[in-house]
């Protein structure tokens, strides 16, 4: 029952995004919701959530999740999942095809507000061949009229591909829908909050390895040390850190699979990435980008032709494809704690990569509090050609340099020698200007006396506050 749920955590705002849209059905303007993400991002607790707050607004509410069954089991679960709702106020007959559940649908929703969510939308999609352009069909001929029924059908699913190659520009659903919310896991800063707010160290350390998913943080124990944790969750057969992205990943289809571990195992160029999984790209790519699951990397400021760089940007999925996904066989067959020793090196480097990451978000959270320049524009920086240099963090303002910034996941405090580290970068930087902000990020903090006008530095408990 809806008075049983538990609390719902760091989602108020998609919740909200979903009541809007049953506000606008009830004045006469139907809406076609898609709530997507990958598996155990929460998705299904923020709809259980939403036809709660549905409900208490006296809409009609349909909760139907598809399974792997037929289409015509499909359709019969579909149908008496409508006449359970209705209480046999209105007459549901079967359903021979998907156009008529939906024309029936409609129908309902003349009568009475009616909000239905089909989640896992994607076996549908499975096993009806064009589930999406019979969605679409149905929608473009709802939308047209000048006053519709108060329906609102939100429809969720976790396979990155099929949902986002639906949505995109060549698919069926493409400019369809009226809400589109891509759930994404939780920064690094929702994650704090999420968890109530522990030691700040420990939480990027278990962010690292967790990412942003609600299961995965709540699984961590910040009472205990985080190699316990890894051991426990990541280094044990039938952990839950070890198994769910193969879980997550399976959703996925085997062309985007392919593209994501080449990625994920350092392949950045779009060259190398089609060498490597030896298929066209373009389509997996743009898939996993919409799906937030890669990014095209440029640096700041760079030409409008710069060619990006790939990156698996999910600091779970990242931890799994580098650390763990080569060594499965071995940790399900009692290896877990040597594997997880030899490959600390890669596990030292996630953490620098979360907390560079953590960093970045952190510049971006200051400017919006007025500290720094109103206008600078935040993200890292490397060069494309000549002698290297990379910066972790850079400010950019009217195409100028004004702020400059490393972020270093180790024990001591940094100080006036990291500082002055800093310096000679402002030779490759985009036109720095003649006095530009320098900003430190210290898993050990920054020492007070580096600190001084335009000098600035963090640890982890300012940056999570």
């Amino acid at each position: 029952m809806a008075g049983n749920l538990r609390p719902l955590r760091e989602r108020q705002d998609e919740l909200q995004a979903l009541l809007a849209a049953v506000g606008q059905a009830r004045s006469g303007q139907p809406q076609l919701a898609v709530v997507s993400g990958l598996r155990g991002v929460g998705k299904s607790f923020l709809l259980q959530h939403f036809l709660e707050r549905a409900n208490a607004k006296d809409f009609t509410t349909v909760y139907f999740e598809a399974t792997e069954a037929s289409e015509r089991d499909q359709l019969r679960r579909f149908a008496q999942a409508l006449r359970d709702a209705v209480s046999d106020s209105l007459p549901v007959p079967a359903f021979s095809t998907w156009e008529q559940a939906l024309t029936t649908c409609e129908l309902l929703a003349r009568s009475l507000p009616l909000t239905i969510v089909i989640d896992e939308v994607t076996y549908l999609m499975d096993s009806t061949q064009g589930f999406a352009s019979i969605v679409q069909a149905a929608w473009d001929q709802l939308a047209a009229r000048a006053s519709g029924p108060a329906l609102t059908i939100v429809l969720a699913g976790s396979a990155v591909g099929l949902i986002e190659d639906s949505l995109g520009y060549r698919g069926p659903l493409f400019n369809r829908p009226t809400v589109h919310l891509r759930i994404n896991p939780f920064t690094p800063w929702e994650a704090f909050r999420f968890t109530a707010r522990p030691d700040p160290v420990r939480l990027i350390e278990a962010y690292a390895a967790c990412g942003g998913y609600p299961g995965h943080l709540d699984a961590w124990d910040f009472t205990a040390p985080t190699d316990d944790n890894l051991l426990r969750l990541a280094g044990t057969a039938r952990g839950l850190l070890l198994e769910d992205a193969q879980f997550m990943l399976a959703s996925i289809p085997e062309s985007h699979r392919r593209v994501l571990l080449a990625v994920g195992q350092g392949r950045s160029k779009r060259n190398d990435i089609s060498s490597e999984v030896g298929q066209r790209i373009d389509r997996p790519l743009e898939a996993l980008v919409r799906a937030r699951l890669l990014v095209p990397a440029t640096p700041l400021g760079a030409p409008i032709r710069t060619r990006p760089l790939f990156r698996v940007v999910d600091p779970y999925i990242r931890f799994w494809i580098r650390v763990l996904s080569n060594h499965v066989q071995r940790i399900e067959a009692g290896q877990g704690r040597g594997v997880l020793h030899n490959k600390s090196g890669e596990w030292q480097s996630q953490l620098g990569f979360v907390f560079e990451q953590a960093a970045r978000e952190h510049a971006v959270r200051i400017l919006g509090s007025g500290m720094l320049p109103a206008g600078t524009v935040v993200d890292e920086w490397w060069t494309t050609t000549g002698e290297q240099c990379q910066v972790d963090v850079l400010g950019m303002q009217d195409g100028r340099t004004v702020l400059i910034g490393e972020a270093r996941w180790q024990r001591q405090p940094l100080g006036r020698s990291d500082l002055d580290k800093l310096g000679p970068s402002l030779r490759y930087v985009p036109h720095p200007t003649p006095d530009p902000w320098y900003v430190l990020w210290g898993r050990g903090g920054v020492q007070p006396d580096t600190t001084a006008t335009k000098v600035l530095g963090y640890g982890p408990a300012e940056m999570l506050a």
